[in-house]
């Protein structure tokens, strides 16, 4: 997520007051593709992301899906990465407490650290190989795949260009689609790319049962405030593939509200700098002070751009967020507040109006607990990715479990 989601947030506030006039599709309900996907999952999928294995818990919440990232088969050296063997055996214990896996395949630079970069075509079997070999080794455990996750984003797509991240996905789904039965497959969309994607991805439609996307309106820019926009996506994603939709990842945070200037000024001061203007003057040095994880993510993917171009990243959008442990002034929905109360309302909202689109065939909420440390700066106080659960830090239900449990409940 970062300043592209602005764009995004943009074109659909743009969008929504022609969504019902050019993106409605009045043969959705009447289409047989839904149908045989629907039939093959056995209904709406009624999903999350990441739990512990609380299956009690889980199920109580009439959740019935468990949307969960693949480990690689192999280990750098040839051998068998033992990680993806526990892995396994993990899920398998989620199937034998009533709970299906939807599986996320590895990124491209998953496969780059075992040698296999998706770049040069000699690796194109070998990839397609493992997609098949998913398939096979996991039989009985996993009912649906996503190909990777989120291609568009710098820090899972790099070093690949979007070009070359739809080829890496549809090779993987070409090698699948003649043997894998009932099983479903499709992609994700997410930021710019739902704009571009869908197009690089034409060709391979024909092997997908679904098109995902991910959404977190009103939790990284604040241009979107209307929730109802969360229903334009999805309406842009029928438009834009023709395929049945998937909610692959949506969700609201739980806390979080904007610094004072003062709070800033303190932050800044922190790390030797009076001012924002001041720290874009010594931009370099500035960022080698930051936490490790957003230093690493600069010097990654963004060491060539000129100081103007790294201020504007660092300030004007998400990693503002992360560097101030914010969300900033204007960041939220209207009539959704950013609080564990908030969040409920929210879930209790949105559900409803996405399961009654009849080409979407599921919703994956993100995420099931909360967590202690931020998985893109690092640091605990920052709310941006520490506080998405439905239950919180110590495995308690949240108002939003709640919320969940009832919209997940309503559906048939």
């Amino acid at each position: 997520m970062n300043i592209l989601m602005s764009i995004v947030g943009f074109i659909l506030a743009v969008l929504t007051p022609l969504a019902n006039l050019i993106l409605t599709d009045p043969t959705a309900p009447f289409d047989k593709e839904v149908a045989a996907v629907e039939e093959k999952v056995g209904g709406f999928m009624k999903g999350i992301c990441h739990t512990d294995r609380e299956y009690e818990l889980i199920t109580g919440a009439n959740i019935e899906w468990l949307r969960e990232d693949i480990p690689i088969p192999i280990a750098p050296d040839g051998s068998r990465n033992f990680y993806y063997d526990y892995w396994k055996a993990e899920m398998q214990e989620y199937v034998d407490n009533g709970i299906r896996i939807m599986g996320v395949t590895p990124y491209p630079d998953d496969y780059i650290a075992v040698g296999l970069d998706p770049r040069n075509p000699e690796n194109e079997e070998k990839i397609k190989e493992i997609a098949l070999f998913y398939l096979e080794d996991l039989k009985g455990i996993v009912d649906a795949y996503q190909i990777t996750n989120e291609m568009g984003v710098d820090r899972f797509t790099e070093p690949l260009t979007l070009e070359e991240a739809a080829r890496f996905i549809g090779i993987q789904l070409e090698a699948m689609y003649p043997v894998k039965g009932d099983i479903i497959t499709g992609y994700n969309l997410c930021a710019q790319a739902m704009l571009q994607l869908p197009g690089l991805m034409r060709e391979y439609h024909q092997y997908c049962d679904y098109v995902g996307i991910d959404v977190y309106l009103g939790c990284f820019e604040n241009i979107t405030k209307n929730a109802d926009m969360y229903l334009t996506a999805l309406k842009y994603v029928r438009f834009a593939t023709g395929k049945p939709v998937m909610m692959c990842e949506f969700g609201y945070i739980g806390l979080g509200e904007p610094k004072s200037a003062a709070e800033k000024k303190e932050i800044l001061e922190g790390y030797g700098y009076s001012s924002e203007k001041e720290a874009i003057a010594d931009i370099d040095n500035f960022i080698a002070q930051l936490p490790p994880d957003i230093k690493e993510e600069f010097d990654e993917f963004y060491a060539d751009l000129s100081a103007e171009e790294k201020g504007a990243l660092l300030f004007d959008g998400e990693y503002s967020n992360h560097i101030y442990c914010e969300l900033a002034e204007g960041i939220g929905l209207y009539g959704f507040e950013h609080t564990v109360e908030g969040q409920a309302k929210f879930y209790e909202y949105i559900i409803p109006k996405i399961e009654n689109l009849d080409y979407v065939i599921g919703a994956f909420v993100y995420e099931w607990q909360d967590n202690g440390r931020c998985y893109v700066c690092g640091q605990n106080e920052c709310p941006v990715e520490t506080k998405w659960g439905i239950v919180d830090y110590e495995g308690n239900p949240k108002p939003a479990y709640y919320a969940v449990q009832k919209a997940f409940g309503e559906i048939d």
